[in-house]
């Protein structure tokens, strides 16, 4: 799979306005690598959109992210003063989990992942535009670098096979994966304290409703006759059913897509000293799990409402 088709995978799964076509198969007719695609786009996408509209995207169990030494860790030989601690090794840990993307995308993680937080810092400001990059997650007013911990779906190539050159001469021995395999993108972005939204579904345009003023003569009676107690039942689905605008396009989503496909883990602090320079001091680096957006089952919240109370 090339790295053109998983771009193209990425504007087909943000595609929510399209109807979704499926093969029909019927004796005798000719069918192309076109319809087996075509097959698998049809069941994988119809998940998506599922995952999308009625679950939205968040984790459903796991994919804590930790410090390691744990956050607020003192080291056992402190610098001395005015020293930098740069022998002291920070790594952020991200457990398995399941959870699902901006996308709708169902994302599986098997094993935990690390990365070196001090190399990685080091790394984005040896970049011609380290700093303009590292300068988007400078809190004004505070000495903080705030990184953002993001997962979304990636497809990995795997199993390279032999094909037969599509053109004379195109190569030696050409091989395409024969697999794509389900994987997860972990991505530190930095970027400012993230705030909650009130739309549900990430990238679309909905309109305000006023169930005041909005609703029809007859749906205000309706809504009045049925009495204060289910009042605000119909104005939230008063919400909901006049947000769509009436367009052929109401439904197709606007933004990046690489930006809407991440679906946020933790949010990651870490302070800055008197030039402006990240401190890797596990004392003083925090970590956030709890900024994160969930996706909750009714068997989920079961099993929570009969764990005992923590003192």
């Amino acid at each position: 799979m090339s790295q053109f088709t998983l771009e193209e995978h990425l504007q087909q799964d943000a595609d929510f306005h399209t109807p979704l076509e499926r093969v029909n198969f019927e004796a005798g007719m000719l069918l192309g690598i076109d319809a087996t695609r075509a097959e698998q786009a049809y069941h994988r996408l119809r998940i998506n959109r599922h995952n999308y509209w009625f679950h939205g995207a968040g984790t459903l169990v796991g994919f804590a992210v930790k410090l390691d030494p744990p956050e607020g860790t003192e080291p056992e030989e402190p610098p001395e003063p005015g020293e930098e601690p740069d022998n002291i090794s920070v790594r952020l840990i991200v457990t398995p989990g399941i959870g699902i993307d901006g996308l709708g995308r169902e994302v599986m993680s098997f094993e935990p992942y690390c990365v070196n937080l001090r190399d990685w810092l080091t790394a984005q400001l040896e970049q011609p535009d380290g700093n303009q990059l590292l300068s988007d997650g400078f809190i004004e007013g505070d000495t903080v670098l705030s990184l953002l911990i993001t997962m979304r779906y990636h497809a990995c190539a795997t199993g390279l096979q032999p094909v037969l050159a599509r053109k004379i001469n195109a190569g030696t021995d050409p091989v395409q994966p024969s697999r794509a395999r389900d994987s997860v993108l972990l991505e530190i972005i930095p970027g400012p304290t993230p705030t909650a939204t009130e739309n549900p579904w990430r990238g679309l345009n909905l309109e305000t409703v006023d169930p005041e003023t909005d609703l029809t003569p007859t749906e205000t009676a309706f809504k009045e006759a049925a009495g204060e107690a289910e009042e605000k039942f119909y104005d939230d689905k008063s919400r909901l059913i006049y947000a769509v605008p009436a367009s052929n396009r109401a439904l197709e989503i606007d933004g990046d897509i690489e930006d809407l496909s991440r679906t946020l883990l933790a949010q990651v602090r870490v302070p800055l000293t008197a030039d402006l320079q990240p401190d890797i001091d596990p004392a003083r680096i925090t970590v956030n799990n709890l900024v994160r957006p969930f996706v909750s089952t009714a068997n989920q919240l079961a099993w929570l409402s009969r764990q005992e109370p923590t003192s």
